[in-house]
C-alpha cells in the first residue's frame, strides 16, 4: 500500500517512533473524514526492538496498521501524567508498570462489592492514561506501558493478547522494559505528533477533533505546565480518585501540588527554591525537585499531618552547602537499578563491594560508619505506619537518614540498625545524576529498589565469613529457632532478616525458611 507521508523521530538503539499514512482500505465506510485519512502505520521501537512487529496470519509485518487520529488524541491528552505519574494503581507490586499490572488485575479475594469496584476503577482509569492500547480505538496495538520512574521513564511492554484476536496473532517479543531519560522519550512522541497532526490538518482543517488536538499539543512547551507536572510527580490524591476528564484529573494534581507548598510555605526563599524548583525542558520535567521526589515514594492518600511532617524534614534539612563537607562521595556512585538482574543480587554485589573498600573483616558498626559519612541521623513520627525512614542528600541538602519512630516492625536497635543500613545503600546508590536523593523506603517506593536496599543492608550487617563465624558457635542447628536466634542476635539483626538472608546464602532450603518464618509469624499472632 503507498505510503502517503512519514516521519521518524528518535534513535532505535534508544526510543525511537515512526508514523505512516496510506489510503484508507475502506476508503471511509468504516470512519468519519478525518479519521479515515489518518489510516496508517505505527512503530515503536525500543532499546533496538520494534514493539509493533507481530505475526498474521503467518505473515510477518513490521506495523500496527489502523486509524491513528485516536491514538494522536489519546497522546495529546495524557501527555503530563504519561511521562510524569509514577505512581502504580492499588498497590505496587513487581518491578515494571507491566507486571504490576498484571499482577493486580484482581481485587483481593475478600474485598467487597464496593471496594471490588474501586479497584477495578483505579486500575482502568490509570491504564488509560499510561497504556497505549487506550489510543487504538479498535485497532491491534501491543501492550506498551509508559510512566515516570524517579526521575527517568520506565517503558514495559509484554504480549498479552487482546481479546478477538485470531489464535495465529502473535506479537515478536514476549516481554521486556527499559529505563530511558525523560527527554529521549519526549521529544520523538512530541514531533512525530506535531508533524502528523498538522499534515492531517492541511488535508481536514475543519475538523473539530484535529484543531483540538493541535490546539492541546501547542500549549505542551508553556511553563504553565510546571505545576501540573510536578502535581503527578508528587502524586498525591484523595481516596477515590478518578481521572475522569484530563482537565478535571489535571486540576486536581495541581492542587496537591499547591498543597505541599504551602506545606513549606514558611521557610526561607533560599529553601522553598531548593524544594520547589525542578529541571525542566519544554516538554517535560526532566529532574524532579526534592519535594516531588520525596512525596512521590509516600502513600497516594497521605494524611495531612504526615505531609506537614515531612515538608518539615525538608525545609529542616535545608544547608546552601548541602552534602559538599560529607564524606559520601568517598563511595558514592550513581547505580541505576538495572532490570535484567535480580535486585538482591546487585545489593549482594554493591554491600560486597563496599566492605572492599573499607577493609573491614570486623562486626561492623552501620551507626559508626554512617556517622563518619557526615550522615546525619534524626527521627521523624509518621502516622504512616509502613513508611520504614527517609533519606535525604543533594546540594542544598544535609545528607540524612530520619527513621520513622511509628515503624510497624518496632524501633528496637537491630531494627533501626538494619533501617540505616538500608538507607545507606539509598544515599550511596540512588542518587540522580544531579547527586539528590529524596525517598521514603515503604510500599509506595519503588519496587526494585527498595528490594535492592534490603540486599545490601543484609549483605553489609552480614557478611559471609561473619554468618560462617556465627553459625559454627551456634549451640543449635541453623533451621531452628533457637539456631537462627542466636545467629540473629550475635550478628545484631532481626529474625526475619537472618532467616532470609542465609536462605540466600544457601544455608537453608526453601521449605525450612517457610517453616521458620511461619513459626515466627505465628507466634507473633
Amino acid at each position: 500500500m503507498a505510503v502517503t507521508w512519514e516521519r521518524f523521530s528518535g534513535s532505535t538503539d534508544t526510543f525511537a517512533v515512526r508514523l505512516s499514512f496510506m489510503p484508507d482500505p475502506d476508503h471511509g465506510a468504516g470512519a468519519e473524514p478525518d479519521e479515515s485519512s489518518s489510516w496508517g502505520a505505527m512503530q515503536i521501537w525500543v532499546a533496538g526492538q520494534n514493539l509493533c512487529a507481530h505475526v498474521d496470519q503467518g505473515e510477518v509485518l513490521q506495523s500496527s496498521h489502523w486509524y491513528l487520529l485516536p491514538f494522536l488524541e489519546w497522546l495529546a491528552d495524557n501527555w503530563n501524567p504519561l511521562l510524569h505519574e509514577e505512581r502504580l494503581p492499588n498497590r505496587n507490586m513487581e518491578a515494571t508498570a507491566v507486571a504490576s499490572l498484571d499482577l493486580t488485575r484482581n481485587a483481593p479475594s475478600l474485598a467487597s462489592e464496593s471496594e471490588i469496584v474501586s479497584w477495578e476503577e483505579e486500575r482502568y482509569d490509570w491504564r488509560s492514561r499510561h497504556a497505549i492500547r487506550s489510543g487504538r480505538a479498535g485497532g491491534l496495538f501491543p501492550n506498551v506501558i509508559i510512566r515516570r520512574l524517579r526521575d527517568a521513564v520506565e517503558i514495559s511492554w509484554d504480549d498479552e493478547p487482546l481479546a478477538g484476536t485470531q489464535s495465529d496473532f502473535a506479537y515478536s517479543f514476549s516481554g521486556g522494559a527499559a529505563v530511558l531519560p525523560p527527554s529521549q522519550v519526549a521529544n520523538p512522541l512530541f514531533e512525530v505528533a506535531t508533524e502528523a497532526i498538522n499534515h492531517l490538518y492541511v488535508q481536514n482543517p475543519e475538523s473539530a477533533r484535529i484543531q483540538k488536538i493541535r490546539s492541546v499539543l501547542g500549549t505542551l512547551s508553556a511553563p504553565a505546565q510546571d505545576e501540573g507536572r510536578l502535581g503527578w510527580l508528587a502524586g498525591l490524591r484523595s481516596p477515590g480518585f478518578k481521572s475522569g476528564v484530563i482537565e478535571e484529573a489535571g486540576g486536581r494534581i495541581r492542587n496537591s501540588w499547591e498543597h505541599i507548598r504551602k506545606a513549606i510555605g514558611d521557610s526561607t526563599a533560599a529553601a522553598r527554591a531548593a524544594l520547589v524548583v525542578e529541571a525542566r525542558t519544554p516538554l517535560v520535567v526532566s529532574g524532579s525537585c526534592q519535594a516531588a521526589l520525596l512525596f512521590g515514594s509516600v502513600s497516594p492518600t497521605v494524611s495531612e499531618a504526615d505531609v506537614q511532617r515531612l515538608a518539615a524534614l525538608l525545609v529542616q534539612r535545608y544547608d546552601a552547602a548541602g552534602d559538599a563537607h560529607a564524606r559520601l562521595e568517598e563511595y558514592a556512585e550513581e547505580c541505576l537499578v538495572s532490570l535484567h538482574t535480580p535486585a538482591w543480587e546487585q545489593g549482594y554485589d554493591l554491600a560486597e563491594s563496599l566492605h572492599d573498600e573499607i577493609q573491614s573483616d570486623e562486626f561492623v558498626d552501620v551507626d559508626e560508619f554512617v556517622d563518619s559519612l557526615g550522615i546525619q541521623r534524626t527521627s521523624i513520627q509518621l502516622e504512616d505506619v509502613n513508611i520504614r525512614a527517609c533519606s535525604l542528600v543533594g546540594p542544598q541538602h544535609v545528607p540524612t537518614i530520619a527513621l520513622n519512630s511509628s515503624y510497624a516492625r518496632g524501633n528496637s536497635p537491630h531494627v533501626n540498625r538494619f533501617s540505616v543500613a538500608h538507607e545507606l545503600c539509598h544515599l550511596l546508590y540512588d542518587r540522580t545524576h544531579g547527586r539528590r536523593l529524596a525517598l521514603a523506603s515503604g510500599p509506595w517506593a519503588p519496587v526494585n529498589i527498595e528490594r535492592r536496599a534490603n540486599a545490601f543492608a543484609a549483605m553489609f550487617l552480614m557478611p559471609p565469613h561473619l554468618v560462617q563465624e556465627a553459625i559454627s558457635a551456634s549451640p543449635a542447628p541453623i533451621n531452628t529457632p533457637e539456631g537462627i536466634s542466636f545467629v540473629s542476635g550475635r550478628l545484631r539483626v532481626g529474625f526475619h532478616a537472618a532467616v532470609e538472608h542465609l536462605y540466600n546464602l544457601t544455608f537453608m532450603t526453601e521449605e525450612e525458611k517457610e517453616i521458620l518464618l511461619g513459626r515466627m509469624y505465628g507466634a507473633s499472632r
